[in-house]
């Protein structure tokens, strides 16, 4: 395990896929703390230009010679044991640590650190936690986001104080370096079957990361989630749990929920007593669930009741979560990551909602290969709540085809579903039967986001 302790303080570090949302923050954080970095990434971007303009040197060709005066190198997910950069640079003999070690490292250092783990919902609720932070008196967090905060306009803010708020992602089990006071669990749902072979497995490993907390570490987890709840009884640390249903057997749980608009207004009660009443500033039935979340960890924090309503009520979302990105038509665009069945249901259903008497129009790209093969089933029935659906070709950010489903085959199986290979066909379409009481949802993990970011452009 690494030990920031073995960071000395004029290390020169090299990182594989610094472009990364993570990457590149983690070696923002180290240039701060007096450390030479560099790195490489395979293409040149927005992020790559920003840490160049910072100081920071990229190579988007590797050579074993921009390395060989280095420390030890950082790398990413993206590069596993058999990529070729990898093996190039491993043969450099230094010491290697995954994006995750690095990660686990930092947050070590700070005694209150919470880490947001879940299958769907970290990059919103560690994004709600961060900004309750930051708003809260005598307050001064990091804070690692997987997805753009609003607020910085980043992925990351550099704190003084002991407060380490980050996300903490399950594939590969990079979450397992990590060994935080408070570990959030929104929800444990199938996902990476690249990785994880069954529900089986990915519940164990939700176990060893909740007991990285230690016996005097808490464990906040979602009640009305079964594989949660099962996980939370092998936790040997503190349990407290939340019910965005309303289970009185919950430590929180929400009542006399209301919404308007797609937001949501409710009363929070502790321990079966009133506690406080919150109104959602981000648009979504699950966001009921994400906040009860951040309501446990804030108690447990010391954060005041008025912290705590004001920070919710003004938390508007992070980047690719239900954005809003301007209007075709006068229907309103909304852009969002969501690429699981269930993240794809809830985001319809927020999108519902909002139209009200209009109509939901959806464009979905799939991501991976064994994604769209193994929760096939689920997919085709993910997209009930939208009135037109198009499909996009599926990205395939690891993995390989075999030819046995495609966003073709998925747009056959769901009545008056349309697949479209051109993004220029799919905006004429809609610019042709999208009204201004329409919603229109731009979904996936891919590079559709490239596609949605256009409407902000004309808007």
């Amino acid at each position: 395990m690494l030990n920031i302790c073995d960071i000395k303080p004029n290390s020169k570090i090299y990182m594989l896929g610094i472009g990364g949302i993570s990457m590149s923050a983690l070696a923002l954080m180290l240039k701060t703390r007096g450390k030479t970095v560099k790195g490489y990434d395979r293409a040149r971007s927005e992020t790559t230009d920003m840490l160049q303009a910072n100081g920071i040197e990229v190579f988007f060709d590797f050579d074993e010679s921009s390395a060989a005066d280095c420390d030890l190198i950082v790398y990413s997910a993206a590069f596993g044991n058999s990529h070729p950069v990898f093996r190039s640079a491993a043969s450099l003999g230094l010491p290697l640590y995954s994006r995750a070690e690095l990660l686990g490292a930092i947050a070590a250092e700070h005694r209150n650190s919470v880490a947001v783990a879940g299958t769907h919902g970290k990059s919103t609720t560690s994004g709600m936690l961060g900004h309750i932070f930051m708003q809260a008196k005598g307050c001064d967090p990091t804070v690692v986001v997987g997805a753009v905060m609003r607020e910085v306009g980043s992925t990351y803010r550099i704190g003084t104080d002991d407060n380490f708020i980050f996300e903490a992602c399950e594939y590969r089990d990079s979450f397992l370096s990590f060994f935080p006071r408070i570990a959030v669990v929104l929800n444990i749902s199938l996902d990476h079957t690249d990785y994880f072979k069954d529900m089986d497995q990915m519940r164990d490993s939700f176990v060893r990361f909740m007991n990285n907390t230690g016996k005097d570490g808490y464990a906040v987890f979602n009640y009305d989630c079964a594989e949660s709840r099962l996980a939370a009884s092998e936790h040997i640390g503190i349990n407290v749990s939340f019910s965005a249903s309303g289970s009185e057997k919950a430590d929180y749980c929400a009542r006399n929920v209301k919404e308007t608009g797609g937001y949501a207004v409710y009363d929070v009660y502790r321990h079966g007593e009133y506690y406080i009443t919150l109104k959602l500033g981000a648009p979504g039935e699950h966001n009921v669930s994400n906040s009860l979340a951040a309501v446990a960890v804030c108690d447990i924090c010391g954060i005041s009741k008025e912290d705590i309503v004001n920070g919710i009520a003004g938390f508007k979302g992070v980047g690719r979560r239900f954005e809003y990105k301007g209007r075709l038509n006068g229907a309103a665009v909304y852009d969002d990551y969501a690429h699981h069945p269930e993240e794809i249901k809830a985001t319809l259903s927020t999108a519902k909602e909002i139209a009200g008497k209009g109509r939901v129009f959806c464009v979905f790209q799939p991501h991976n290969y064994s994604r769209l093969h193994d929760l096939y089933g689920d997919f085709i029935t993910a997209f009930d709540k939208a009135d037109k659906l198009i499909l996009c070709p599926l990205y395939a950010a690891r993995g390989s085809d075999g030819g046995e489903v495609s966003s073709e085959t998925l747009a056959s199986e769901i009545k008056g579903a349309l697949y479209m290979d051109s993004y220029p066909a799919i905006t004429d379409l809609l610019r042709k039967e999208a009204a201004p009481e329409d919603v229109i949802l731009i979904v996936g993990a891919g590079d559709i986001a490239d596609y949605a970011a256009k409407f902000g452009e004309k808007s």
